[in-house]
């Protein structure tokens, strides 16, 4: 068969104030036309690193240090920047992990992705725009039409994954890199779309490098699997021989997690079993820390029709308890806790907070939340240094990163990393430092929205545990809001479900 991607014997370091940091080993992979191959491995083993080398994404501080990658028969790796510029979309296209580093704020989703056609092919703005609404329904982008002119704000976290899905389509590229593409989706969603881009690669002889932690996907749609440890492959194989049949031991133990929480766990939560619906009464009947109310959002689709998110909704959070929020992609759940944190304003209804009540935010897109010219401590440290300000006192530098690198640990956040800049991590490892950035000023409350999606299975038991640890410490009040019913109701006192 025609091998669309070969990597051979490659070898990449990142340099900076630790020195040289190993984050590809020496790895030997392909990937053929039509074929699927997942990527899989906890997070920090080198995935992401390894899929932005195909396309020469890296800064300056990244070093090939051996070995080559040929992509189409074209040998990027002795490519300058500017030819890369070509192979980029059109020979190779990456859906990435977190869509807000792929879509630029200031131009609407359409022009994005109309743009990213008319740079490749030969066809009129009126044809591209039209290409445009196509992809954008191919990926199940409701009313795409009127979708076309919004931005990337007023999207969903999921709506925003699906939109740079289009993008990566545009070019008909004959690799398609997909680096955790589902992790803001829904089940439901997630399945579609990745049957989607299976069935693409398929039908057309493109080739998928499926980067994931999800084991349960990756045995559904992968044809081989390969898995990565510490920047190494140590195994790969077809995918079902790899699921059956798992010849190293750190592959047995990352198949152990496939079933986590489907069931066959420990539970944490007080009202395990029992679904609430919105607009319930208190249930433990203590003091309550955050009373919503009739509360009404809604989004502008053009200059005269605005669709609604939140329809009256209504919800109490007793202090010291833990609801989870669970729904669809684009059911109003991000909505809402902006609405709590006061980021939007409702058209309508009341949200009453707790006098003194400290509250903290984790964002489900660390990438675009973070300053990507800071470092992961000074990003970390922020909100302490505000706090202090405000307190018209200043933290020392030391001070700032001793709390930084507390929280950092509490968190299993590598102290090694925190002289790193967001780029320079993984996904799993750019999303703790955002618990650890919210927990550094102690909060009473803390909206957790998505704060696992992007984490590999181990890691995301980790942080749950981490969650219910400090909550049960600290007497803290979480809502915790997530597409992922197994692990909010895992250490939920009780969850609600919202739809559309």
């Amino acid at each position: 068969m025609n091998r669309i991607l070969d990597i051979e014997n490659f070898k990449l370091s990142f340099y900076g104030s630790h020195g040289r940091v190993p984050a590809v080993r020496g790895v030997n992979l392909y990937v053929e036309a039509g074929e699927t191959l997942a990527l899989v491995g906890e997070s920090g083993c080198g995935k992401t690193a390894l899929c932005r080398s195909i396309l020469g994404l890296h800064r300056s501080h990244a070093k090939v240090e051996d070995g080559s990658i040929t992509l189409s028969g074209l040998k990027v790796t002795e490519m300058t920047d500017r030819q890369m510029e070509k192979v980029r979309g059109k020979q190779a296209a990456m859906i990435f992990q977190d869509p807000m580093t792929s879509l630029n704020p200031t131009f609407s989703i359409g022009s994005q992705i109309r743009d990213a056609i008319l740079l490749h092919e030969d066809i009129s703005k009126a044809g591209a725009k039209a290409k445009t609404v196509e992809l954008l329904k191919m990926v199940e982008i409701p009313q795409a039409e009127e979708r076309y002119r919004q931005y990337p704000h007023h999207f969903s976290g999921g709506m925003r994954q699906r939109a740079a899905i289009a993008i990566a389509l545009a070019c008909n590229p004959a690799l398609i890199i997909a680096d955790e593409p589902t992790t803001a989706l829904d089940i439901k969603t997630q399945n579609e779309i990745m049957g989607l881009l299976k069935r693409i690669c398929r039908e057309q002889g493109k080739a998928m490098l499926f980067v994931t932690h999800d084991l349960g996907l990756a045995e559904k749609l992968a044809d081989r699997t390969a898995v990565m440890k510490e920047g190494l492959i140590i195994e790969q194989g077809e995918t079902a021989e790899i699921f059956s049949n798992p010849k190293e031991e750190y592959t047995k133990k990352l198949l152990g997690y496939v079933a986590y929480g489907k069931g066959t766990s420990h539970y944490h939560g007080r009202r395990h079993g029992q679904a609430e619906e919105s607009g319930t009464s208190r249930i433990y009947e203590r003091e309550p820390a955050v009373i919503i109310e009739n509360l009404k959002k809604s989004f502008p689709l053009g200059k005269k029709n605005f669709r609604p998110v939140l329809k009256g909704f209504n919800l109490t959070i007793e202090k010291g308890e833990i609801v989870g929020l669970v729904g669809p992609s684009g059911c109003g759940k991000s909505t809402l806790a902006r609405c709590i944190m006061g980021i939007y304003k409702p058209e309508g209804g009341t949200i009453t907070i707790a006098d003194g009540l400290k509250k903290q935010m984790i964002f489900q897109d660390s990438a675009s939340a973070f300053n990507p010219r800071m470092k992961l401590w000074e990003i970390i440290a922020e909100p302490a240094e505000i706090e202090a300000l405000n307190k018209h006192r200043k933290l020392k530098k030391t001070e700032l990163y001793n709390m930084a690198a507390e929280a950092a640990d509490s968190c299993g956040l590598e102290k090694e990393l925190l002289d790193r800049y967001p780029y320079d991590v993984s996904g799993g490892q750019r999303q703790r430092a955002a618990i650890a950035r919210a927990l550094i000023t102690s909060p009473d409350f803390i909206i957790a929205d998505e704060p696992i999606s992007s984490l590999d299975v181990p890691v995301q038991s980790q942080i749950i545990h981490l969650l219910k640890k400090l909550h049960d410490e600290r007497n803290l009040t979480m809502l915790i809001i997530s597409h992922d019913i197994t692990m909010v109701e895992h250490v939920s006192d009780r969850v609600l479900y919202i739809d559309e």
